[in-house]
């Protein structure tokens, strides 16, 4: 179906001549949610309405599209939105419907935003949304959450284009100080919410982060808060939104004595969100250029062995030969297990590797901690028995470059008791105070360096990288490598690393970090159901398609 303009679907009853047609209208374009504090709802001076007529509000109680006319259903106050003039912007600009799902909340801090219980040391001016708890701390009571959440799961995975937030005025520059919120916190409470709706959403929605601080005059910002935001962006948590704190005089309502905005103001405000999300909008629209697709599993972790909680080892046979079924049916470059392919015994690898070599196109191992858990005797086998030439490789597809880690290189489970290795392990873990876990392990200097020239390399011939090792380094976790923060580092100096897959945490995740993805498979062993995922390659994109409890994924490059 076409996108732009509005169509007519006519029903019909077939073979029956006589039934009465039904028309239904509907139109094919963009949906954007609108949430906040009040700059973001209906607080301006102005009504707005559309002058295009192809710009339409949804009406979440009633469950039905109405065309956008201040005020904005879903969304506070009763006056004037951007909502019916950005959407205009839009709708001419790209010649096509747009949809918007209001829900800004005046007056709220990103505080009283967050999930019921979560924590925070102080509480925002108005306390209503919060209550005091033991310590003298403070918890959200989760009024606001569960609404955002609806509104966007109506609609499906993938079912809108990007969230656009602005608020920060009730963080910032409190009257009394003891309410006002650290940039730090902000930054870290923002990224939790939007984490936090991207994992009940089942999708990485995008989110557009506005700098908004603005009071009256005289108190026009707050660097600290400003920072944060910036910080988000500049984090890859969200896209930039615009700096409304630069919007003043006579763009302000009362006058240009208010914090709310005037007709002209409302004007300003929607062409500078209209700056922003265009060229993104406009981007999205290109149709990307496909290189080619991979798959990709995670903890395979067979064994004989009874269920343990939710992990079911016996299972995971059936399961890898009906993920191999499927992988085999696609037109793929390669296969990747990032770890753990056994749970124990050495004789499990007897049992699944016959499974795992069937695959019509070249397999590869990352190794994991269960791998090694197996008799002493048999550890040092254990990288050859997997088929491996070397616990750490690389290799190329076309203009992008894999690198395979193994983060067992440091660790006490991959080397016999009384071993140099394990003795290396040993001093390692002591002399740099490590807290994490010991069934965890870290990358050895030697293998750093040689990732450094790897990685040279790759910049030297333009090529684009994804790193696969069996632990995770980001976001912060019990699970990640010793050395994380250390790698990542080493990471960080190289732009043509674009992301970096792991297993070893069951529940799976995903963060970004200046511009890397980060991005935790979930289990095969764990629950009754599969998991795995084919990725596709695109010039500007990793496509996730998830499988079983796997979840589906856009992950956008940068150059």
């Amino acid at each position: 179906m076409p996108d732009g303009g509005w169509h007519r679907l006519h029903l019909r009853e077939e073979g029956n001549p006589a039934f009465p047609s039904r028309a239904v209208r509907f139109g094919v374009g963009e949906i954007f949610v609108v949430a906040g504090q009040s700059n973001s709802g209906n607080y301006g001076e102005v009504k707005q309405s559309t002058q295009t007529g192809l710009v339409s509000a949804f009406d979440f109680d009633n469950k039905k599209w109405q065309l956008a006319k201040d005020p904005q259903p879903g969304a506070g106050g009763r006056g004037g939105s951007i909502m019916p003039l950005l959407g205009d912007a839009l709708s001419r600009a790209f010649n096509l419907p747009v949809g918007i799902i209001a829900y800004g909340q005046g007056g709220t801090s990103v505080r009283e935003w967050l999930p019921q219980g979560s924590r925070f040391p102080n509480p925002p001016t108005v306390e209503n949304k919060v209550r005091k708890i033991k310590d003298g701390e403070w918890e959200s009571l989760g009024m606001i959450y569960p609404g955002f959440v609806q509104r966007m799961k109506a609609f499906g995975k993938n079912g809108f284009r990007a969230v656009l937030w602005h608020q920060g005025e009730s963080d910032a520059n409190q009257k009394d100080p003891t309410r006002t919120l650290s940039g730090r916190l902000y930054e870290k409470y923002l990224t939790q919410l939007i984490s936090k709706t991207r994992i009940d959403l089942e999708w990485d929605a995008p989110w557009f982060v506005a700098q908004a601080t603005y009071h009256v005059p005289g108190d026009e910002s707050d660097p600290n808060i400003r920072e944060a935001q910036a910080s988000i962006w500049k984090n890859g948590v969200s896209l930039e939104g615009p700096d409304t704190d630069r919007l003043k005089g006579e763009l302000r309502a009362q006058d240009g004595q208010g914090v709310h905005f005037s007709g002209p103001g409302l004007k300003a405000h929607a062409d500078a969100w209209f700056d922003k999300v265009s060229p993104w909008l406009e981007q999205k629209a290109n149709v990307t250029e496909y290189k080619f697709s991979f798959g990709a599993i995670a903890d395979c972790q067979f064994c004989s062995g009874p269920n343990r909680r939710s992990r079911h080892y016996s299972a995971s046979a059936g399961k890898l030969r009906e993920c191999v079924a499927e992988l085999n049916k696609r037109d793929l470059e390669f296969v990747v297990h990032l770890g753990d392919f056994i749970d124990r015994d050495y004789s499990s690898f007897d049992t699944v590797l016959p499974i795992y070599q069937s695959l019509r196109m070249p397999s590869y191992h990352a190794l994991g901690n269960h791998d090694f858990d197996v008799a002493d005797k048999w550890k040092l086998e254990v990288p050859k028995r997997m088929g491996m030439k070397s616990k750490y490789y690389d290799f190329s597809v076309k203009d992008w470059r894999f690198v395979v880690l193994d983060g067992n290189d440091v660790s006490f489970h991959a080397y016999p008791p009384n071993s140099p290795q394990y003795h290396e392990a040993e001093r390692y873990y002591e002399e740099n105070k490590i807290s994490s876990p010991k069934w965890n392990g870290a990358v050895g200097e030697k293998q750093l360096s040689w990732l450094r020239h790897v990685l040279r390399k790759a910049e030297e011939k333009r090529e684009k990288v994804i790193l696969f090792c069996h632990f995770p380094v980001y976001p912060a976790d019990p699970h990640n490598l010793w050395n994380a923060k250390e790698v990542i580092a080493l990471l960080e100096e190289f732009s043509c690393v674009k992301a970096y897959l792991n297993g070893h945490n069951h529940k799976g995740g995903y963060g970004k970090k200046n511009g890397i993805h980060f991005l935790t498979l979930k289990g095969m062993v764990e629950t009754e159901n599969n998991a795995y995922t084919i990725i596709g390659v695109y010039r500007d994109e990793l496509k996730v398609s998830g499988y079983g409890i796997e979840s589906d994924r856009s992950l956008l490059l940068g150059e």
